[in-house]
């Protein structure tokens, strides 16, 4: 049986996650960027872990559901990177699951059945959020979320869990 597969965000790496335990670590130049500023050593990193970077078809996909779970506005660069990182590595890989505490990361990689692992993370099972927009001012809902005020009323919006 092969070692196991991990994507890393930067949380596991200052959680320490790819310097114990075994397993075949993967990430992305964005997010080596990110903890390289972090007493993260680079000879450490390149020795343990592979850095490469999605292909663009799974990092559009990543985009479209994002948007359609509401969670694209959450979503940084390198997140996006590694969502789709892990979309390529599960397709080809097999067994690989994504490492980060992040939810909206870990709401979008559910939608897209990549298996997630944690670094903090503890107590029940993992649950599907699908966020929606709405105006505080008047009440009404939005489904576009690069809008960031009210046309109707010009209160500023704002994103809720929604339990649909």
């Amino acid at each position: 049986m092969s070692e196991p597969a991990y994507v890393l965000d930067s949380t596991a790496f200052y959680a320490g996650i790819p310097y114990q335990g075994s397993g075949r670590y993967f990430t992305t130049y964005l997010v080596l960027e990110e903890v390289r500023h972090h007493s993260v050593g680079s000879s450490l990193i390149h020795s343990r872990v592979q850095v490469t970077e999605p292909t663009p078809g799974s990092v559009d996909r990543v985009k479209g559901t994002a948007a359609k779970t509401g969670d694209i506005g959450a979503l940084s660069l390198t997140d996006i990177s590694i969502l789709a990182l892990g979309l390529d590595l599960k397709n080809g890989e097999g067994g690989v699951s994504l490492v980060s505490d992040d939810f909206a990361v870990r709401n979008v990689a559910e939608v897209l059945s990549i298996p997630l692992a944690s670094t903090t993370m503890k107590g029940g099972e993992w649950k599907n959020i699908t966020w929606k927009i709405y105006c505080r001012g008047c009440g009404k809902t939005y489904t576009n979320p690069k809008l960031t005020t009210c046309p109707v009323c010009g209160t500023q919006l704002v994103r809720k869990a929604s339990s649909s």
